[in-house]
């Protein structure tokens, strides 16, 4: 059951610590007492570091669940080359909303299943549906209900996801490092396979880095209950054939060492994707437009097509032991989200062998211009429409911290975030019948990272 695409981790994939900031993997100056925008592997020149970590993630309220372990390999040889493998594997299950707005009495809902073992009514694995026979057609499928009050939850997801990424950079000149790579993922009802190239510039005597990136993702949406027709209403009946996707994007950024305490960044980036990009077990309600009943539930509808940009700036500042790391991020494309989020963190030393590191993450977006809570009946149908809160207005706040510390010739490393998501629980506008219902299906979650790195030649 997919979630959000775009070729990242889980971490990434659930909208995990709010929106992810993007930053081109720029080199900078190597001159002494500078600071290094990758300073935690700058010495890494003929070595090959090792990189195992274990990722756990739990959304309140007994919701989604994810554990991801992580590892990777960087072989950098003495010539300045560098070679990087990542495997990962993600393990999630719980409940995810349905899309349906909350109601003062229980809701049901159906969905077809790809293959039934019974045609009787019996409990699932999941223990929230069953699998039943719709009378007068012999359709089987399943069938689950939401509680009164509630938000409605369907409790059926289960998912299994691998992923590979492989890169190589290059130095062409001495001022001139060349990179490309690619990455695969599948899981089962998704799959996704990308490519990426750059190049990177000094200039001023290392002091300026220009970089530019260029990268094509193909994706697949391939659910076992097929895809729904935008807008149709939900039933239990198998739906259409697979569909697929592609993104164009690329990235242009400068670095500049402005003196040997710090070190700035700034990076453009703008993608366009095209073909499916609507998540096919999202229903959206139609609702009686004065008591707020539940009428009908519909497949959400969103464009072919979306465009994306962003600005992302960003700065280290080392002041006597510590270094403070301060980004922002402005986005913005053409469905009509824009957000800003910006980030604060310090690294604290403590002796040769321990630091500290907490930070603060703020994020806010306004809606989608085809963002609904719900649809009113009798009322012309638009041509897209969504309830994915992740295309709602929301802000959200990351509190978290890292700690590390030096054990048998690498590091152990600890990092805990908690994410909070705020929202309008009645927008203006709302209907009388909803008046007294919490509309607002966002997320608030908790995540621990615990790893262990280390380089040897």
């Amino acid at each position: 059951m997919q979630l959000a695409r775009g070729g990242g981790s889980v971490a990434s994939a659930l909208g995990l610590l709010s929106a992810t900031l993007l930053g081109a993997n720029s080199a900078c100056a190597q001159e002494s007492g500078a600071i290094n925008i990758n300073d935690d592997t700058s010495t890494d020149l003929g070595k090959t570091r090792i990189d195992m970590s274990v990722l756990y993630y739990a959304e309140d309220g007994g919701r989604l669940k994810a554990i991801e372990p992580v590892a990777s390999a960087t072989l950098n040889a003495s010539d300045g080359s560098t070679f990087n493998v990542r495997l990962t594997s993600d393990t999630l299950t719980g409940a995810t909303p349905n899309g349906a707005a909350p109601w003062i009495a229980p809701q049901t809902f159906i969905t077809p299943i790809k293959t039934p073992d019974s045609e009787t009514t019996t409990t699932s694995a999941s223990g929230h549906s069953v699998i039943v026979t719709i009378p007068g057609t012999g359709v089987v499928a399943s069938q689950y209900t939401a509680p009164a009050n509630s938000l409605p939850l369907d409790y059926g997801f289960k998912d299994q996801r691998y992923a590979i990424d492989l890169g190589y950079s290059k130095l062409l000149a001495p001022d001139l490092r060349g990179s490309f790579g690619g990455a695969f993922s599948t899981e089962r009802d998704y799959r996704s396979i990308s490519f990426y190239g750059g190049v990177e510039k000094e200039l001023f005597q290392k002091r300026t880095t220009l970089s530019a990136s260029a990268n094509i993702e193909f994706d697949q949406s391939k659910p076992k209950i097929g895809i729904p027709v935008p807008l149709s209403p939900m039933s239990g009946l198998l739906k259409g054939p697979n569909q697929n996707k592609t993104v164009i994007g690329g990235v242009i950024g400068v670095t500049e060492v402005v003196n040997r305490f710090w070190l700035a960044q700034l990076n453009y980036s703008a993608d366009l994707s095209e073909g499916y990009q609507t998540d096919p077990y999202r229903i959206i309600s139609v609702v009686d437009g004065g008591s707020g009943t539940p009428l009908q539930y519909l497949y959400e509808s969103r464009p072919r097509s979306r465009f994306r940009q962003s600005v992302y700036a960003a700065s280290k500042i080392a002041a006597g032991p510590t270094v403070a790391d301060l980004s922002a991020r402005v986005y913005k494309d053409d469905w009509g989200v824009k957000s800003f989020t910006g980030e604060i963190k310090e690294r604290i030393p403590f002796g040769s062998a321990f630091y500290f590191e907490p930070r603060f993450r703020y994020y806010t977006q306004g809606k989608a211009d085809f963002f609904k809570d719900y649809l009113l009946a009798g009322a012309p149908l638009p041509a897209f429409a969504t309830s994915d809160s992740r295309l709602g207005k929301f802000s959200a706040k990351t509190i978290g911290a890292k700690i590390g510390v030096r054990l048998g010739g690498g590091e152990f490393y600890l990092k805990g975030d908690r994410y909070i998501q705020s929202g309008d629980q009645n927008p203006p506008g709302t209907i009388p019948g909803l008046a007294g219902e919490n509309l607002f299906t966002g997320v608030s979650a908790t995540s621990i990272i615990v790893g262990y790195s280390f380089a040897f030649y």
